[in-house]
């Protein structure tokens, strides 16, 4: 449990400092990136939000010890009832590459990984409301008139797409993944020409052909565990404005009026009871809250990038967010917490004990940050319930010298030069306990006694 909740913390604390980095450079790039197509937007937007849920998750992991190889070989050297040998030695030969990260104690740990469950639990209800309201939403409206319909058609060319109507939405919104469906406020109907459901169509249409639906759904399940998270709900809001934006340019194509569609979205606003939907499932026609900036695409003459530009930016975004994803790991060898009246309490001469008699002796002197000093080998057995059975010093005498001793919250991460590595927790000035790291998982740590 203890390894889980670290793990947790790990990944919190990597998520909060590289999403605020991604969420940056796609502010910084979002002025250059809005002289793109909106569909070439979308898929940056998209592309940020990927980086910013994966780069975090691969970096917590790649820096996990992986502590099951070590703990696989470790057991296959420890006595077993039934052997030939009645008492198999083994000389601690570790080799997992444990990372250092933030320590903060057990008890603040908790607090945060607790209350980060409470908003991935709120999320993840505030989703599924979403979605059993589509449901609904599907199940409860009815079919457009014939008349309606007809003229449908000529937009709206696949017939798997279903054409409804419902008084429990104010605008017309699109639902459905696998089997969408257009759904149009009834209210709204009446007031309604061809010109402006021609457009409701050839936006909603539009939705349908890019799977925007599909994605939706995807990208709210995958922000899930980091919804809370600024830089997040930036991004996401980029996805959903610039979503709007490559479903204009289409209807406009098909339309084959710009002026004339971005007149009908006008008037559309006009007549909606619009309000902003938040983070709901459905995808309505003023979603992104960016009408303005859609009229204005819409109206307003633009030289598109050339290819050259297009290509040229395409560079510098992807040096920029791969030397991100650089330094991203850099920022997940997180910094150390721990007092020095603590740190100082590790420096001395502890004995490993075994049966109140020693069998190693490991050194600790300040160096700087971290720690110098030595460890003397032993030979150690388990029995199956992980307690020492035998432990010994080993016929060589030279104590291993230690390579890396770093302190990280209340517990000091030891690494020997032979490529042995463990982990000294205090109990009090005077005690500590030994964690061999790669050993079985049932092993009961070793006590230590600080010398007088």
């Amino acid at each position: 449990m203890n390894t889980i909740r670290e793990v947790l913390f790990d990944l919190l604390f990597n998520a909060f400092l590289q999403v605020g980095f991604f969420a940056i450079v796609a502010a910084a790039f979002s002025l250059f990136i809005a002289k793109a197509k909106a569909k070439y937007q979308h898929s940056f937007y998209l592309g940020v939000l990927v980086l910013c849920m994966a780069v975090p998750t691969i970096n917590t992991l790649w820096h996990t010890p992986p502590s099951a190889i070590a703990e696989k070989s470790l057991q296959n050297a420890v006595h077993h009832p039934g052997s030939s040998d009645p008492y198999s030695w083994m000389i601690w030969q570790g080799h997992s590459k444990a990372h250092g990260s933030l320590k903060l104690g057990a008890g603040a740990e908790s607090v945060i990984v607790v209350i980060w469950g409470v908003l991935v639990l709120y999320q993840l209800i505030h989703f599924g409301r979403g979605l059993h309201r589509v449901h609904r939403l599907r199940r409860d409206a009815s079919p457009l008139s014939p008349a309606e319909i007809g003229m449908a058609r000529s937009i709206v060319a696949s017939p798997r797409v279903a054409l409804l109507e419902s008084s429990d939405i104010q605008d017309p919104v699109t639902v459905g993944g696998f089997h969408p469906a257009i759904v149009l406020p009834g209210k709204l109907l009446p007031a309604l020409g061809e010109h402006e459901l021609s457009a409701v169509f050839a936006h909603e249409y539009a939705h349908i052909r890019r799977r925007d639906f599909l994605v939706h759904i995807l990208c709210e399940s995958l922000i899930l565990p980091v919804a809370w998270h600024p830089g997040i709900r930036y991004v996401m809001s980029k996805i959903s404005q610039t979503r709007e934006l490559a479903c204009d340019e289409h209807a406009a194509v098909q339309l084959g009026e710009r002026r004339l569609y971005a007149r009908t979205l006008l008037r559309l606003a006009s007549l909606c009871l619009h309000a902003p939907h938040g983070n709901a499932v459905e995808l309505g026609i003023f979603d992104g809250d960016n009408l303005e900036d859609r009229i204005m695409m819409l109206t307003k003459k633009r030289s598109p990038l050339s290819s050259a530009s297009l290509i040229g930016l395409a560079l510098a975004i992807s040096m920029t967010l791969g030397s991100g994803a650089v330094l991203a790991r850099a920022t997940s060898l997180q910094p150390v917490t721990g007092s020095g009246d603590a740190a100082q309490s590790f420096a001395g001469t502890w004995h490993w004990m075994f049966q109140g008699k020693s069998f190693a002796t490991m050194t600790l002197t300040r160096s700087g940050s971290g720690f110098r000093g030595s460890v003397t080998e032993s030979r150690i057995a388990l029995n199956d319930a992980g307690e020492l059975s035998k432990a010994d010093p080993s016929n060589t005498t030279t104590p291993q010298q230690i390579n890396t001793a770093t302190l990280e919250g209340s517990t000091l991460h030891v690494k020997v030069m032979d490529g042995f590595e463990f982990t000294v927790t205090l109990k009090d000035d005077t005690h500590a306990e030994i964690h061999p790291i790669g050993a079985p998982a049932n092993m009961k740590p070793i006590p230590a006694e600080k010398a007088q």
